[in-house]
């Protein structure tokens, strides 16, 4: 029944126009632009549909796709049909030539859930299709292209178990969500061409009779009219929708606060206790709820992938504080390279002293020290023995030392990009998965960032006619911020020892800032950092000139000199 007004809806909108191109979008649906709009087919989607879009644009042509543009550029939509009681419409498209020679192709838009397709037919031959299959893989019908096509069957009759009189008396004996159900498929059973929303709609009408004075005191036979009532009922309502009785007609809309759950030509009982709105056509509310859903399906596919990369993020620290444990263990063990060094130049001094053969010595000098000695070396060969381990000790300290100061950074540099990812928008999330991805390869983010696109816009706040303070909003919009927007006088801002986005202050004359500018541009930095949650931060500002980036770590990771220090309270300054 939408399949049908879609159909009426969209022949008023596009009959009589030419397709200009057609072609795949970015999302993988299939778009044909007709005039100013862009009819979208999504015929793989949870709920296949059919709507215009006048801001989608569409992408390169592949695939099937590009036969199908070849073929039906430069055409007009003659019509558009649907086939009764299925989800398919059918796209007539033609064109003369100068000679008068007419080229028709048909566009049919298979909208089944899980079972989509969009076929290009001419005549009644394929001509190309998204999805071919042979009767070997399906036995009912087969699409392949150079062959007739076969619609999809339709829905026949069949006995139900129970049947809708016992499915209806179970119902209302227990309502749930099981007995509703075996009502819905034995109405079904006896009339395939009732949609389920409407098969819903009229047993909740039912349920609602059956509990009013009128049927109150009849018997349990009285099962049998209620469920005649309703299969008389949802069989009315399809023909009518056949007969075109709602082709022109208001649609009803049903939203839980202000979304969109449910729209229909005809009022659903079901959803009685939403809000109900009527509007004039269907096409811009099932506009209206595909961006709630595409909405909805975004946000989410947003958290899980900031989970994972949080997941990501959390083994790595685990990893590095892993390693510096061991680090600091072997800092401590190579420590003892005192101790050898002493014990080395007691042996030397005492060589006489050494009884050949001992195991221990203990040298006059320092009686609280014990040396142990390898007995089938002399004094001086097993003196010579110590001081090469204190060599490895502190060769060793000094590797240890140098790993722990790396294993350090790199555990600031995870803090900073997990902060990163807990302000992060899903416009600035492949930003942070960028620069996560530079730390676990241990590279430059300049490598792993080439062919990306440049970093979103850094937010700007106008704190007077020729004062601008501009705020990085991922990690590569930092780097922007700092190195491609700021001058070299220009003053930049960081909260103090934590993560935090980069500000900067660019005067346009060449005056000194004011004391509340400074004070405003420091709120700023300090509402965007990981502080912003204190009651007053303190935020270093130095000359642009004056940072540097940081070699081998994420962007935005920068070292600065020469800075002063304002302790503010955290605010989200707007002009």
């Amino acid at each position: 029944m939408i399949v049908r007004r879609l159909a009426v809806e969209i022949d008023v909108a596009l009959g009589g126009k030419r397709i200009r191109g057609c072609g795949r979008l970015g999302d993988g649906r299939f778009g044909l632009e007709v005039g100013d709009t862009l009819l979208v087919i999504d015929a793989f989607g949870a709920t296949p549909l059919v709507t215009l879009e006048p801001h989608a644009t569409l992408a390169a042509q592949s695939g099937w796709s590009r036969g199908i543009a070849a073929a039906l550029a430069g055409l007009r939509i003659e019509s558009v049909r649907a086939r009764r009681g299925d989800r398919l419409i059918a796209f007539e498209c033609s064109a003369r030539s100068r000679f008068g020679v007419r080229s028709a192709y048909r566009l049919v838009a298979e909208l089944v859930p899980r079972f989509g397709n969009i076929v290009l037919l001419k005549d009644d031959t394929i001509v190309a299709a998204a999805k071919e299959f042979t009767h070997a893989e399906n036995a009912r019908r087969a699409t392949v292209v150079g062959e007739r096509y076969e619609p999809p069957p339709l829905a026949k009759p069949a006995a139900a178990n129970p049947g809708l009189t016992d499915a209806l008396r179970a119902l209302l004996r227990a309502p749930s969500a099981a007995t509703g159900e075996h009502v819905r498929r034995a109405l079904r059973a006896q009339s395939p061409l009732v949609p389920p929303l409407i098969a819903d709609s009229v047993i909740a009408d039912a349920i609602g009779l059956e509990r009013t004075a009128a049927f109150a005191g009849r018997g349990p036979d009285e099962s049998s009219v209620l469920a005649q009532q309703c299969l008389s009922r949802a069989r009315d309502i399809v023909d009518e929708v056949a007969e075109g009785r709602y082709d022109n007609t208001d649609v009803f809309a049903y939203r839980d606060g202000t979304q969109i759950v449910q729209c229909h030509i005809v009022p659903l009982a079901q959803y009685a206790g939403l809000a109900q709105s009527r509007a004039p056509a269907l096409l811009p509310l099932l506009h209206d709820a595909l961006d709630g859903i595409t909405g909805q399906r975004t946000q989410r596919a947003f958290q899980r992938r900031r989970d994972s990369l949080a997941a990501r993020l959390a083994k790595r620290r685990t990893a590095l504080a892993a390693e510096r444990r061991a680090l600091e263990r072997d800092r401590d063990d190579a420590s003892q390279r005192d101790t050898l060094r002493r014990a080395g130049e007691a042996l030397y001094a005492h060589l006489a002293d050494v009884p050949a053969g001992a195991t221990t010595f203990v040298p006059p000098s320092d009686p609280d020290a014990v040396i142990a000695l390898d007995p089938e070396l002399d004094a001086k060969t097993n003196a010579a023995a110590i001081f090469k381990r204190y060599r490895k000790a502190v060769a060793k300290l000094a590797h240890v030392e140098s790993r722990l100061a790396e294993v350090s950074q790199r555990e600031n540099d995870v803090e900073h990009i997990a902060w990163e990812l807990e302000r992060a928008e899903p416009e600035t999330l492949d930003d942070v998965v960028l620069a996560a991805e530079s730390l676990e390869r241990h590279k430059r983010h300049k490598s792993a960032s080439q062919g990306a696109p440049r970093a979103g816009r850094p937010l700007g706040v106008r704190l007077a006619d020729d004062a601008r303070v501009y705020v990085g909003r991922s990690p590569r919009s930092n780097a922007d911020v700092t190195f491609r927007i700021a001058r070299p006088h220009d003053l930049w801002f960081h909260a103090r020892a934590t993560p935090g986005a980069h500000v900067v202050l660019h005067i346009d004359s060449q005056r000194t800032p004011t004391s509340d500018e400074l004070d405003r541009a420091a709120a700023l930095a300090a509402f965007h950092s990981k502080a912003r949650a204190s009651e007053k931060v303190s935020v270093d500002y130095t000359e642009r000139r004056f940072v540097r980036r940081q070699q081998n770590a994420p962007p935005g990771l920068v070292w600065y000199t020469n800075a002063r220090t304002l302790l503010v309270k955290p605010e989200n300054v707007v002009v």
